[in-house]
């Protein structure tokens, strides 16, 4: 940030030069960096030539640094009426639009001052930073390397957004190649650290991890500094709930944006409705109303909602990827509003505009979310669920979470700063409307004939020294058996198959599942596993959701986190309590048992698919409800807090 200032300083610097005599304080500011001044000055300087485009442009930098972005729009337009060949005046206007989320004509400022100046770095650098911003991630790659290519010495700024482009967009090997070359020359960075932990879980390079995470609490001062992402830290062996919490506030304070449009609240009806009055206004938030495991549990759910009870709105903050889910939410929703295009301040006022009661963020910390928008209160109760298994970390952000009561038990509530409220069985909803399809052959599934197949289908940084030496320790056991997994991508497959024979297990035991576009078809080829084995910390969410529905039992080991109580959350809500253990030795004793007594694990089987008309975990009309009643819980809640004065 240091770099990137006195760059521009120096550009403003000799640009104000050619100023006349009486604007020559105007360089002065520039610097010292007396931003403030800075801007009263231009103002001052435009009372007595307010036509001259280099105070509007330095009117725009004292606003850029300022944060105050929204205000240094109208004079930047100005100053464009004045001169429209000047390609810095191009760029700072793409600095404000994106800073406000109108990053689409944010780009078409910075590709009209690339066509003016394509030689500045810093505008190739801000190009791809809005485009990181869109997660068009594979497309602000050029825009990084050009940046990097132009600026003379390394211009760690474009190469940190670099590195993370390149993470975002799954291609983990370059990134980590970027984030080593990074901690390499800041070793006191631990957010680079976080990083390359987070890339060596998605690589299955675990060389080196404990130590790593060791550091990384040292360089974070036990995580009261930003390190890692609160979603990326869900994965990271040995985390405990305190400092997920902690990774979480960070996140807040670095997401809340400072003075007053932190301060800012949308809502501003001074009542919710009662009981008695009209219908609560419910608005579902979310990135992922699209081909994603939240838009596969979500539907039925969004359908089954009692109308004379709620109304039931949803945003959709991500792209319209033309699915057959997509379409089916859309029609489940009363009314469906695509606020993809809309800045942080548009967003919040679209939800206000409907005077939603309770708006439910599907999103947490996860891909896609829009925390800043949420930091404006745009409705009176704001609700996490569903797409993130933990904290915000700021009240501001949500005022109540739903868990349940193993996820979210009485004894954690501390490790949350939203008011917990709990479903009375899992959290999880499931579409019980999904078709299981036909069961393939073995054979046809790449699996072995006569093998008892163990299964794990859950992405690959899910996977730990861990959790791997546990299940290479079953294997070890169990001669007649193979691991059914997903293949890691990139060199993710080599090196897992590297740490299973070092663990003494044949490669061959390990099978990798090809992809299956169907649904129908990837659930009825989950049949032909016969024990899913449960990761931790980070549980199976919805692929665990998927193995049960599709009669397969599972065996977890009950964590101390959120996301590492998911397997028991939603074994205790199937009925088979008995697959959910408390120690690694259980957990490896219960696999060979039933490996061991076919019938009982057959039994467990058939309980399980005779629970998909009687057990909780199953039941959706009773899910719908049971979540109505929370919103109207907490309405009431807010409608006495309110008379009595409290909010």
């Amino acid at each position: 940030m240091k770099q990137k200032q006195r760059k521009r300083a120096a550009v403003v610097r000799k640009k104000l030069a050619r100023l006349p005599d009486a604007l020559t304080p105007l360089v002065r500011l520039v610097e010292q960096k007396r931003h403030a001044e800075l801007e009263l000055a231009a103002l001052d300087a435009l009372r007595t030539l307010p036509t001259h485009p280099y105070i509007f442009k330095a009117l725009s930098f004292a606003l850029i640094e300022q944060g105050k972005f929204e205000d240094a729009i109208p004079g930047l337009e100005q100053a464009l009426r004045l001169n429209p060949a000047d390609p810095e005046l191009h760029n700072n206007l793409g600095i404000c639009l994106s800073a406000i989320m109108r990053w689409e004509k944010a780009l078409v400022c910075f590709d009209r001052a690339l066509a003016l100046g394509g030689s500045d770095p810093d505008i190739w650098k801000n190009k791809g930073a809005a485009l990181s911003l869109m997660h068009r991630w594979n497309e602000a790659v050029p825009s990084l390397v050009k940046a990097i290519e132009l600026f003379p010495g390394d211009y760690d700024e474009a190469i940190d957004l670099l590195a993370g482009a390149l993470l975002n967009a799954g291609r983990n090997e370059e990134a980590f190649a970027c984030y080593t070359e990074l901690f390499s020359g800041a070793p006191e960075r631990a957010a680079y650290l976080g990083c390359l932990i987070v890339l060596g879980l998605r690589l299955c390079h675990w060389e080196g991890q404990v130590q790593a995470i060791q550091s990384l609490r040292h360089l974070s001062e036990g995580f009261t500094l930003s390190a890692v992402a609160p979603f990326h830290a869900l994965a990271i062996p040995g985390l405990e709930p305190q400092e997920l919490r902690q990774i979480a506030e960070c996140q807040a304070q670095s997401s809340i944006p400072p003075g007053t449009l932190g301060e800012r609240q949308f809502a501003t009806r001074k009542s919710l409705p009662s009981a008695q009055s009209r219908r609560l206004r419910l608005g579902y938030l979310s990135y992922d109303f699209k081909d994603h495991p939240v838009a596969h549990v979500l539907p039925q759910i969004i359908e089954l909602h009692d109308r004379e009870r709620v109304e039931v709105f949803g945003y959709s903050m991500g792209s319209d990827d033309g699915s057959d889910i997509r379409q089916r939410l859309i029609r489940g929703f009363d009314h469906f509003t695509d606020i993809r295009s809309l800045g942080i301040e548009a967003s919040a006022q679209e939800i206000a505009n409907d005077e939603i009661d309770i708006l439910v963020d599907l999103q947490g910390w996860t891909t896609g979310g829009r925390a800043e928008m949420l930091a404006l209160r745009p409705a009176p109760i704001q609700v996490s669920w569903l797409g993130y298994a933990g904290s915000m970390g700021s009240s501001r952000l949500a005022d109540y979470l739903i868990g349940d009561s193993i996820v979210t038990p009485e004894t954690d509530e501390a490790f949350f700063s939203e008011e917990i409220v709990r479903l009375p069985h899992c959290y999880l909803p499931l579409d019980t409307t999904q078709h299981i399809g036909n069961l393939p052959s073995r054979a046809e599934a790449g699996l072995p004939e006569d093998a008892f197949v163990f299964c794990s289908l859950n992405n690959c940084y899910k996977l730990n020294p861990q959790v791997l030496d546990i299940w290479c320790q079953i294997l070890g056991e169990t001669p007649a058996s193979c691991l059914w997994l997903l293949r890691p991508g990139a060199s993710g497959a080599e090196n897992l198959l590297a740490e299973v024979a070092a663990r003494g297990i044949s490669t061959d035991r390990i099978v990798f599942a090809s992809y299956v576009r169907s649904r129908a078809d990837y659930l009825g080829r989950l049949q032909l596993a016969d024990l899913a084995l449960d990761p931790f910390p980070y549980n199976s969410h919805s692929s665990g959701m998927d193995t049960l529905w599709a009669g397969v039992p599972m065996i977890t080991l009950l964590g101390n986190t959120f996301a590492g109580r998911v397997g028991a959350s939603l074994l205790g809500a199937a009925g088979l309590h008995e697959c959910i253990t408390r120690s690694s030795e259980e957990y490896r004793q219960l696999c060979l048992e039933l490996y061991r007594q076919p019938d009982r694990l057959q039994q467990l089987r058939q309980r399980l698919i005779n629970g998909r008309s009687t057990a909780p975990l199953f039941d959706m009309p009773r899910f719908a409800r049971s979540l109505e009643d929370i919103y109207l819980k907490v309405s009431e809640a807010g409608s006495m807090a309110e008379s009595a004065g409290c909010k």
